[in-house]
Parts: structure tokens; sequence; C-alpha cells
């Protein structure tokens, strides 16, 4: 299983989580972790001055998929349909969820809410488990 971590994952690695980093040990036994280029983005924009040589040296070991037009055009769709069900969904996230569908990846995060279009247990892992 290839996967997709999620930028609230990345933040608890930042961070220091010991549950965080022992989950991406587990992940690395049998997948391939990657982040989106919004991940990037939304980690980098947050990112303090004394923190981004460790922040780019995490973000640096993983594989980076970018945004293109097939990934802009889902996260669109995403963002149109569910508004039509008054349900907001932001365009970072239907980036990522787009990421990770047209990929065939599995989404790491700890808010599943934020992700409608996806199925825990299919294409989503919630992280930390509940």
């Amino acid at each position: 299983m290839n996967c997709l971590l999620d930028t609230n994952f990345v933040i608890g690695l930042l961070r220091g989580a010991v549950s965080y980093w022992d989950y991406l040990d587990e992940l690395l036994e049998s997948a391939l972790p990657s982040l989106s280029a919004i991940t990037r983005a939304e980690i980098l924009a947050g990112c303090h001055p004394d923190e981004e040589g460790a922040t780019r040296a995490l973000l640096d070991s993983f594989l980076t998929i970018p945004i293109d037009v097939a990934i802009a055009d889902l996260a669109g769709r995403y963002v149109y349909q569910f508004a039509r069900r008054g349900v907001t969904v932001h365009l970072e996230d239907a980036l990522i969820a787009a990421t990770t569908v047209r990929d065939g990846l599995v989404l790491v995060t700890g808010n599943v809410r934020h992700f409608p279009m996806l199925s825990v247990g299919k294409n989503l892992i919630q992280f930390p488990s509940t």
C-alpha cells in the first residue's frame, strides 16, 4: 500500500510525537509514503525561520507529488459537488484528496471529516486511530 501523508500527520512528525514516528516506521515496512505539493506548501507556510532546516529535511525525505491538470480538475469537481450538498470542502483538502484518488493511494490523516470524498478503510486511514 502506498500512501499520502496529510498535513496534520507531517505536523505531528515535526512536533516529535512518538506515536506518529512509530506509525511512520510501521508504514515504511510496507509502504512508500509521499506528500502532496499542497501539504508541502501548507507546512512551509507555517514554518518559522529557525525551523526551516529541519522542516525541509523532513519534507525532502518524501516524494512530493505535483498538482497537475487531472488533480486540479478532480479537486474542482469535489468542491462543487459537496457545496451543492451544503458541505464545505476546502480547496487544499480537495487537492490532497484528488491526488490520493488519481494515484490510487491511501491518505493518512487525523482529519477524516475534511475528506468526505474518501472512505475510511478504503482510501483513508484515520490517525491517530480512535
